[in-house]
């Protein structure tokens, strides 16, 4: 009974094939219905994911999405799937579900999600029962490699970043002016080219600055989000993505100090979401 499941964030989405014989993975570009259409989901997932699956016949589709947050994306992304695989049945849900059935199954916790994005829940083992809003990229998403990003262009242009780091960043990207704002000009695609810089800070994470704006990032958002769900204290918190992960000894000292209860860390949600489907 072969089932496919998907992690869709802003900048990729992975898919796993399931079935008792076998078991395969693979990528596709980002499938956010704030960013696409119908239409532009169908494409995408015609060209870069059915060619692979070479003819296996799908049962079951279950689907987390970062935007499918509302019935009316979560209709978006159905439709593109359904003209698909017409004869599965499809199951579509906001990535943040997919996250806290990853970290908890079907135990209550705070789950977060820190990539690209950053979002969080308070899950009580079957459903999201509170929500603080991330505000996405241009009014939060804090802790995301988006907001960290943001704030290294920020401190290179004004003049903060010490020198050694300075030149390196020149090394390892392109810091011309007039590529970032071209690149900040693209609509859809801005959060995804500020992103794209995090990585650096993940390369120089033992530098002093760049600890600071790791530190306050991440700061921010536990005291901030995460400390404003009730009864905070009394639920680990566990935590999905690139960002978190690579970051988790950070991350864990911070919610030690703000008297919090450090759970799971994981890059990426699928493991423990094929786990859930199949248990």
């Amino acid at each position: 009974m072969p089932f496919l499941i998907a992690d869709s964030g802003a900048t990729k989405t992975k898919w796993c094939l399931e079935s008792e014989n076998f078991s395969d993975s693979y990528y596709t570009e980002g499938l956010n219905p704030y960013y696409h259409t119908t239409a532009s989901i169908s494409a995408v997932i015609n060209a870069e994911l059915v060619p692979k699956l070479d003819g296996v016949h799908i049962d079951e589709v279950y689907f987390y999405g970062a935007g499918c947050d509302n019935p009316v994306k979560k209709q978006t992304v159905y439709k593109s799937l359904n003209a698909i695989f017409p004869d599965a049945p499809i199951d579509v849900e906001h990535d943040l579900l997919g996250a806290a059935r990853a970290c908890f199954f079907d135990e209550p916790g705070i789950a977060c999600i820190l990539g690209t994005g950053s979002n969080s829940c308070l899950y009580d083992g079957e459903k999201i029962v509170e929500h603080v809003p991330s505000l996405a990229f241009i009014l939060g998403d804090e802790g995301s490699a988006g907001y960290f990003g943001k704030k290294l262009i920020n401190s290179y242009f004004r003049f903060e970043l010490p020198g050694k780091l300075k030149k390196e960043l020149e090394k390892s990207y392109n810091m011309d002016l007039d590529h970032i704002m071209d690149g900040v000009s693209e609509g859809a695609q801005i959060s995804r080219f500020v992103a794209s810089y995090a990585k650096f800070l993940g390369d120089h994470s033992n530098h002093s600055f760049v600890k600071k704006i790791l530190c306050e990032g991440f700061t921010s958002f536990i005291s901030r989000i995460i400390k404003n769900y009730t009864s905070a204290g009394s639920y680990k918190v566990s935590f999905v993505g690139s960002v978190a992960y690579a970051h988790q000894n950070v991350i864990k000292e911070i919610l030690q100090e703000e008297g919090l209860k450090s759970g799971t860390f994981s890059r990426n949600p699928l493991d423990r979401l094929i786990t859930y489907h199949t248990s």
